[in-house]
């Protein structure tokens, strides 16, 4: 992706943030910033009409959080690189990113020449991650709680944590109550919890839910 222009989206929901990042981007004349959004379904409105080379992207965004985006976005639009910029550094959150198809993972918290090492490694098609956590990170992301999960089983996670029953999820996602039942005991096997309550706080911790929307996974009702 080496080139002279670097096409970049800013996506995070707080306004501040973005004007600071295209700030700092206008510091180096090889990125310019093309768009912005604010939470994850702008993201993907904006990654279908923007032609970009970058998308710098936090993780913890309301409409549609940041691992499910980047699943999205690296499904839909895969020349499109992603990088991560997060509060967060708990290595589950960075395995987890990276497998969902980020090419990088900047903590907030970093120096602005970070960042532009950052892209710079991401521009010619190489993974970065933070320098403060690389030595934190296992061996063998495949490892990562969360990444053991199958999308459909993704998909009950975030329905359990809003507080359906097995038999409303079974509804929800056109399948029986038995086998929703069962797709919720291997996800909490997998995750090695034993009760609900477990299960929904490690599933809230751990960003894989998010509660403050109903599901992506819900029909739409009707007017």
């Amino acid at each position: 992706m080496a080139k002279d222009e670097v096409r970049v989206i800013l996506v995070d929901d707080h306004h501040i943030v973005r004007r600071g990042l295209a700030a700092l981007l206008q510091l180096d004349s090889r990125y310019r910033v093309v768009a912005e959004a604010a939470n994850g379904e702008e993201a993907l409105r904006v990654a279908d009409e923007t032609a970009a080379d970058i998308m710098i992207l936090d993780l913890a965004m309301p409409r549609l959080n940041g691992l499910e985006t980047i699943r999205r976005i690296a499904s839909q639009h895969p020349d499109l690189h992603i990088l991560v910029l997060s509060m967060y550094d708990d290595t589950e959150f960075v395995t987890q990113a990276l497998q969902d198809g980020a090419h990088g993972y900047l903590l907030k918290e970093s120096m602005d020449d970070e960042l532009f090492s950052a892209l710079n490694a991401i521009t010619y098609g190489d993974i970065y991650i933070s320098k403060s956590i690389q030595s934190a990170l296992p061996e063998n992301p495949s490892e990562s709680s969360a990444a053991r999960l199958t999308p459909r089983e993704r998909e009950m996670l975030q329905l359990i944590a809003e507080g359906y029953t097995t038999a409303e999820i079974a509804r929800f996602m056109i399948i029986s109550v038995h086998t929703a039942g069962r797709h919720r005991a291997n996800i909490m096997k997998k995750l090695d919890v034993h009760n609900q309550v477990e299960l929904v706080r490690l599933a809230v911790q751990q960003g894989w839910v998010i509660l403050d929307q109903p599901s992506e996974f819900l029909p739409k009702q009707s007017d």
